[in-house]
């Protein structure tokens, strides 16, 4: 198996690599064309900010560090291996880098390296337009290029708004003109700019000093970082294993606080009653999460759309507990309800908005709102949520579940078979709408000779891997009318102890309902108990003593004759 693993995993990455290569001759020889195409609005791509470790203090870190002329000032602190002629002034501490500066580097790298990024055209960057927006204005993103990052003479560069910015290159330098600028507009802060390129950075020198940052963010380069005579960085020059060069420079760790991303919305769904008489009515109430500190807007309409054979009720009572204005819309016998843009949640909070609901068939319904369908001022719902009414016709009884393990007490490594039993009271077929899984407690395993079965009708193998930790029953299975069907498989245990195995409430998934109580099962692992055999003396002891016992005995029967 290991051998197997190691051929897949050298195959994969054969495969990546070779991708990367045509990727890479992709980018280099399409650059014009896609420069046009990011023109374009399209969508940029999230960044995640590193953590910086130890290194988060200071404005330097470096092997060596060369100060060419008095004047620089470094607000924080300055670690290097071998120091300057010409000593800068620093507010923080100076002295030899933390033991874990360099490992802290490298993980900061990976973070960075590691993320999907919106691919850079060819050019400097105060020339490209994001989004059909101004050119050389940034919005909060990651952006990458396999070649150099370059500001030209004079270029302004502009990061527009509150969030974290990543600018890496896989295969070049950093490179800033004379005089240009980077600047932050619209709450975009220096502590989150983070700078990544391959080669060594150079920041270009200024005419004279500049009470303003002329360059924002941290720069990750182990390469070697050289600032231009009053060069102004608000960042850090982080280059552990290079040579970092400044020249009556100004350079200030961030003092703004870092970005803290929204917590996502979450929506959550229910019925209730969950079953109900086919015809009959439910009321589905959708929940909204927002879990942070400000009111999360809905910007796009939230539209449910019903699953087929469900409508909306003639008498829809449509209700909200959410923020804002615009009414909640639903149509009698239509198949959607939708709340309207403008509702909001409000914070730290939840609201609701409901709707009554009915069947006129007997079956299972799976109701879901996809992940992203609630799009607010806080951002999309990562999760999807989803909710099942079942209909029955009046009178059905809802199907039952028992189990049992036989034996109920094993020795460790030992073999049971776990039986389940659906139980149908109808005077109708149940059939299976949904696989019915049972998920066994944690140190209890399917045996290496799984012996999974069922007598349950309908087509379909249970499933079972040796060493697994589920059963599973497919849909489309049946249990007879008036009657009850099993599903077995053998399971084990390398670890003493009891182990409680339920299948919850819903479970069982039928067309004539679902089982409104759970079941369980214990199965108990016990040490096995070892037998001692005696040896070849404790042999010979036991015949020895069994030989005089007979002795006697014959002894005593002679007297009494």
């Amino acid at each position: 198996m290991n051998t197997y693993v190691k051929h897949v995993t050298a195959l994969l990455r054969h495969i990546t690599d070779a991708a990367e290569i045509r990727l890479r001759k992709y980018v280099i020889c399409a650059g014009l064309a896609f420069a046009a195409l990011l023109s374009a609005s399209f969508g940029v791509f999230a960044a995640t900010a590193p953590n910086l470790g130890t290194e988060a203090p200071f404005g330097v870190v470096s092997t060596t560090y060369v100060n060419t002329s008095a004047g620089t000032v470094i607000t924080g602190n300055l670690c290097f291996t071998t120091g300057p002629a010409v000593t800068p002034v620093v507010t923080g501490t100076t002295g030899p880098c933390p033991v874990a500066a360099g490992p802290d580097q490298l993980a900061a790298l990976a973070t960075v390296n590691g993320q999907l990024c919106t691919p850079l055209p060819v050019g400097p960057l105060e020339g490209i337009s994001i989004g059909g927006g101004p050119p050389g204005t940034f919005p909060p993103g990651c952006y990458a290029r396999a070649g150099a990052l370059d500001i030209s003479v004079n270029g302004v560069v502009t990061l527009n708004g509150a969030g974290v910015y990543i600018f890496r290159s896989s295969g070049g330098a950093l490179t800033t003109g004379a005089n240009s600028r980077v600047n932050l507009a619209a709450g975009a802060c220096a502590s989150d700019v983070f700078w990544a390129p391959v080669a060594a950075t150079t920041l270009g020198a200024n005419a004279a000093p500049s009470p303003t940052p002329t360059f924002v963010g941290t720069i990750l380069d182990a390469a070697g970082i050289t600032l231009g005579q009053f060069a102004n960085l608000s960042g850090r020059a982080l280059a552990f294993g290079g040579i970092v060069t400044t020249d009556a420079s100004v350079l200030s760790v961030p003092t703004c606080a870092p970005f803290v991303p929204p917590n996502n919305p979450t929506v959550a769904k229910a019925f209730v009653p969950a079953s109900i008489n086919a015809g009959a009515v439910s009321t589905l109430t959708v929940t909204l999460n927002n879990a942070n500190a400000t009111v999360a807007t809905l910007t796009t309409a939230l539209t449910d759309n019903l699953p087929a054979g469900v409508v909306i009720a003639a008498v829809p009572n449509l209700a909200t507990t959410c923020g804002g204005v615009g009414a909640l819309v639903a149509v009698a016998g239509g198949s959607s309800v939708t709340l309207p843009a403008g509702r909001s949640i409000p914070a730290n909070n939840s609201c609701t908005f409901s709707v009554d609901v009915t069947a006129a068939a007997a079956g299972t319904y799976l109701n879901t709102i996809p992940a992203g369908a609630l799009v607010t001022s806080n951002g999309n719902n990562l999760a999807p949520a989803s909710a099942t009414l079942t209909a029955v016709v009046p009178g059905t009884v809802p199907p039952t579940l028992a189990k049992a393990f036989a034996p109920a007490s094993i020795n460790v490594n030992g073999v049971s078979t776990l039986t389940v039993t659906l139980n149908n009271a109808n005077a109708t077929i149940a059939t299976l709408t949904a696989p019915l899984a049972d998920t066994l407690p944690a140190q209890v395993l399917i045996a290496a000779t799984p012996n999974a079965s069922t007598t349950c009708g309908g087509a379909g193998a249970p499933v079972a891997v040796a060493g697994g930790s589920t059963v599973t029953l497919p849909a489309g299975r049946t249990i007879p009318a008036s009657g009850s069907c099993t599903l077995s498989v053998d399971v084990t245990s390398p670890v003493v102890g009891g182990y409680v195995n339920t299948l919850p409430v819903g479970a069982l998934v039928t067309s004539n309902g679902i089982n409104a109580v759970s079941a369980n099962a214990t199965l108990t692992v016990v040490a096995l108990v070892a037998i001692p055999v005696p040896t070849l003396s404790e042999w010979a002891m036991i015949m020895l003593a069994g030989l005089l016992a007979f002795a006697g005995f014959a002894a005593l029967r002679r007297q009494e004759k």
